[in-house]
């Protein structure tokens, strides 16, 4: 095993030590054994009170406040008019009743899913955590994860903490690169280094003061012998023109004692001087030192006349304390070191493979054998062509010995997101009917078809439906009249919308679209005043008055109001 590995391994060691100690058993039986054995499951529903209903969420129009509903209703079913419709939420059909209506107010364009998480006790322990995710489908096409609720043991948190911990001194122990030369730089070996390149200067250095040294000594010795030689030859020749002087004189005296001529003499004996001399080596070799009598070793001395002193020495400069530095460093540990920076995320994932969940919308420690419920409040934007949203919960257990449970699929809510496009009057539509008489065996049934303009307003009445206003409303605004007033409404042109509908019949419905208008617009009296009027003509329309918050706002601000609808709304 390299030392790499060793080092990277280590934390996760020390991790796996700590998880056997907290670890609820040493049974090689996986943890979650006893889930498979059982048939509970977490499951989603609604508040305490409304779990057999369906949800219908009011959505504001213009996309600027919004009610939403949780309301139960009958099995009964009505036709695609009418403003109550059967919600079917998992096998139980349910119709809306005012009496038992719930309101959650959500406003500003958004509406407001509530519900229960319930999670049975036998699926709580203290080796693992459950992670519950509401997934709502119907936004888009693909599905939307809300924030878990995440219920953790109490040693599955421990395990948690360990993990933490032990990723902590993992962390810790990556160096930052500003600090490897306090940290990675080898400086025994530095210092070895640059001793070597010091004894190389000095063995240089030593070397070449030892051949001076020994160049003087030869040289020494040599004038020495040179310069006795040459007091030899002086010698020679002094006691040589001494001797031919004391003959000379000698000679002298006898010759002028006989009375014979001395001329010439003292040239005689300088001429027999100068020849004997100048034959005999012993009078006439003289030595003198040259390149040529010096050693071929000490020749480069002798020329350049090097001295003791002129000896070049080298030193170590920090230039060359830096080079050496620069190739010194533990590089096996560092290599390490970049290696875990590299690779934080991939260990990370291997030394907490449970991490904390930080999205979590709750995140509390199970109490094992206890029931759990919590209350989930979702708020989201309206968009147009949102109709319904499905929500159902996604689960799963994992224990501290890595093994994980999937529970069987929670029950779905289907909640119906109500608007004023449920008030859409296809009765307009006859205006544009052409009607044709069909035969089938003895029955005959009645076949309507429409104009080409009848066409294009029922394409704009679907879109309306479906609530793609921008679309809907070019189509319905070649024939002005109460649709195309509530696709005005519905995109919150409210001044274009009051026009047109002063300009159309009293009718219950207009006169409710009349009352949305002015609530919207701040004028609360005569909102009430049409409110009022379109439930006289149609008392159905009080129990509308609890999904638009425009009017039901109104109700707490008129003393009486409450009453009044109330007697309109059960006849009396």
């Amino acid at each position: 095993m390299n030392r790499t590995f060793k080092y990277l391994i280590l934390p996760a060691f020390l991790c796996i030590g700590m998880f056997l100690i907290i670890s609820c058993s040493t049974s090689r039986t996986p943890k979650t054994m006893r889930l498979f054995l059982q048939a509970k499951r977490p499951n989603i529903l609604l508040p305490y009170g409304e779990n057999t209903g369906s949800g219908i969420l009011s959505q504001q129009v213009e996309f600027s406040t919004a009610l939403d509903t949780v309301v139960a209703v009958s099995a009964e079913t009505t036709d695609s008019s009418d403003i109550w419709r059967t919600v079917h939420l998992d096998r139980v059909d349910v119709v809306a009743a005012r009496t038992v209506v719930k309101q959650v107010t959500m406003r500003r364009g958004f509406v407001r899913l509530e519900f229960d998480v319930q999670v049975p006790g036998v699926l709580m322990d203290s080796c693992w955590r459950l992670v519950l995710t509401p997934v709502l489908s119907g936004l888009d096409s693909t599905d939307t994860s809300l924030r878990p609720v995440v219920l953790s043991g109490s040693d599955f948190q421990r395990m948690q903490e360990a993990h933490y911990k032990s990723y902590d001194q993992f962390l810790k122990g990556i160096i930052d690169p500003s600090a490897y030369d306090s940290i990675y730089l080898d400086r025994k070996s530095i210092a070895r280094d640059i001793f070597r390149r010091q004894k190389f200067f000095y063995d240089l250095y030593d070397k070449e003061r030892d051949r001076q040294l020994a160049y003087e000594k030869w040289k020494r010795l040599a004038l020495d012998r040179q310069n006795f030689w040459n007091m030899r030859v002086q010698a020679n020749r002094t006691d040589l023109h001494h001797r031919l002087e004391r003959k000379k004189i000698k000679e002298s005296v006898r010759s002028y004692v006989a009375g014979r001529d001395t001329f010439g003499l003292s040239s005689s004996y300088s001429h027999k001087y100068r020849r004997i001399a100048n034959f005999w080596p012993m009078y006439r070799m003289e030595r003198k030192m040259s390149l040529s009598s010096v050693p071929s070793k000490y020749q480069d001395l002798y020329s350049g006349g090097r001295s003791l002193s002129d000896i070049r020495n080298y030193v170590l400069s920090s230039s060359d304390s830096t080079e050496i530095s620069r190739h010194r460093y533990f590089f096996d540990r560092i290599a390490e070191n970049e290696m875990n920076n590299r690779n934080r995320d991939q260990i990370r994932e291997r030394m907490i493979p449970f991490p904390y969940i930080d999205s979590a919308m709750v995140r509390q420690t199970a109490v094992p054998g206890e029931d759990y419920i919590y209350n989930y409040v979702y708020s989201l934007p309206v968009k147009e062509g949102m109709k319904k949203l499905r929500l159902h919960l996604e689960s799963i257990v994992e224990a501290t010995d890595r093994s994980t449970w999937r529970p069987a699929p929670s029950d779905t809510l289907l909640f119906v997101v109500a608007s004023l496009s449920d008030l859409v009057d296809y009765s307009l539509l006859q205006k544009f009917a052409i009607s044709s008489s069909l035969e089938s065996d003895s029955d005959s049934t009645l076949a309507i078809s429409y104009t080409p303009e009848g066409e294009s307003y029922a394409e704009g009445l679907r879109l309306l439906q479906e609530r793609e206003y921008h679309k809907a409303l070019p189509l319905l605004q070649a024939h002005p009249d109460y649709n195309t007033a509530l696709c005005l409404i519905s995109l919150g042109y409210h001044s274009e919308a009051a026009d047109l509908l002063a300009q159309l019949p009293r009718t219950a419905n207009r006169e409710y679209l009349y009352a949305v208008v002015c609530a919207r617009m701040e004028n609360a009296t005569e909102a009430v005043e049409h409110m009022l009027e379109a439930c006289r003509l149609n008392p159905d329309l009080v129990l509308r008055i609890a999904l638009d918050p425009e009017l039901s706002d109104l109700i707490p601000q008129f003393v009486g109001l409450r009453q009044e609808l109330d007697k309109i709304g059960f006849g009396e």
